[in-house]
């Protein structure tokens, strides 16, 4: 180990002692295993050769911060608050771009201006400049008080992480909007990794410019889990819902059955957040309904099974479907 990370390291353990002492820590196995099954897909992905580590702590704001030497802490607040592993993901992937940037040492640096070698001197004293310097690292770390050009670096490297890990890259995206949303509603909470260190809506267009520049498209409905189609059989009737809201249904049948699934599946590919609502459209044939269309993607056609809903219903049942979808997840610019 060189020299460099050697010190990083040492102060990295010093602050980790003055964290335990004023944080407690989980130690349920269902929540630890879900959040180092994540932090062990995106390790292998990180340039640096640091002992990483994962730590969840108890903490109602949603928060995740680094501290020198790799190790990452994740608040039971944040993991609350994200819809999907995919966006827990991303969180830890930006801590992880801090760690393996040597943010928090960098900031310290600036803060201090004092080298890593006198910083490492100071902590090692252990006396009141130690303090001083470990209480600066602390700081900077749990508020997440980066400059704007670390909070960059962290945000871009969190996308390539994630991507290298095979996670959906929407996610960052999602959960920047949805923080947001958040700030809206609290406009007085600290928002800790999500620190205005640019704006949210800033880092929200660059993280969506570096996904889109990759050739992937943002897609937003998998990561938050909304606009899923089910297809249930209720009291002799086939039902296919979207979310919470019933599309169509008709006598069960092995005729409806087959065309109900079909419409499934085609909900699941083409229904998206980013639909547009005239996308979702009734065309006719010699002056009568003839198919519901997304696009260019046919969700049903005539002829339907008998006691089935018509096409029109279908088509405003799709509408209120999406729309709901986007009342849960409002801070997003859906016409892009």
């Amino acid at each position: 180990m060189e020299a460099s990370v050697k010190r990083e390291v040492a102060i990295g353990a010093r602050v980790a002692e003055e964290i335990a002492k004023n944080m407690e820590f989980v130690e349920d196995p269902l929540v630890t295993a879900r959040v180092r099954g994540i932090f062990n897909r995106l390790t292998p992905w990180v340039k640096r050769p640091l002992p990483y580590n994962v730590h969840v702590v108890k903490e109602k704001s949603p928060n995740a911060f680094c501290i020198p030497g790799g190790n990452i802490y994740v608040t039971t607040g944040l993991i609350d608050f994200v819809r999907s592993d995919a966006e827990l993901a991303f969180v830890m992937a930006h801590e992880l771009s801090h760690a393996d940037g040597k943010h928090g040492i960098i900031q310290m640096e600036r803060n201090q201006k004092l080298s890593l070698a006198a910083l490492a001197i100071a902590v090692a004293s252990r006396g009141a400049g130690a303090a001083m310097v470990l209480s600066n690292v602390a700081a900077v770390a749990v508020s997440n008080a980066y400059s704007r050009d670390l909070e960059q670096e962290a945000d871009l490297g969190a996308v390539t992480i994630s991507e290298n890990a095979g996670y959906d890259l929407s996610a960052g995206v999602t959960v920047m909007e949805s923080l947001a949303a958040e700030e809206l509603k609290q406009p007085w909470v600290d928002p800790g990794v999500y620190r205005d260190h640019p704006k949210i809506s800033e880092r929200t267009r660059y993280i969506a410019g570096a996904v889109e520049s990759r050739g992937h498209r943002i897609q937003r409905k998998n990561v938050l889990k909304l606009l899923i189609p089910r297809l249930s059989e209720e009291e002799n009737r086939l039902v296919l819902r979207v979310d919470d809201t019933v599309i169509v249904q008709a006598p069960a049948s092995s005729e409806s059955r087959q065309l109900f699934e079909e419409a499934r599946m085609v909900l699941r590919r083409a229904l998206q957040m980013e639909t547009p609502v005239y996308d979702i459209r009734v065309d006719e044939a010699g002056g009568r309904p003839s198919a519901v269309y997304i696009g260019v993607s046919c969700v049903l056609r005539e002829p339907l099974p008998e006691g089935a809903d018509s096409l029109g219903h279908v088509r405003l049942q799709l509408v209120k479907a999406l729309t709901e979808a986007r009342k849960k997840h409002p801070m997003a610019n859906y016409n892009l």
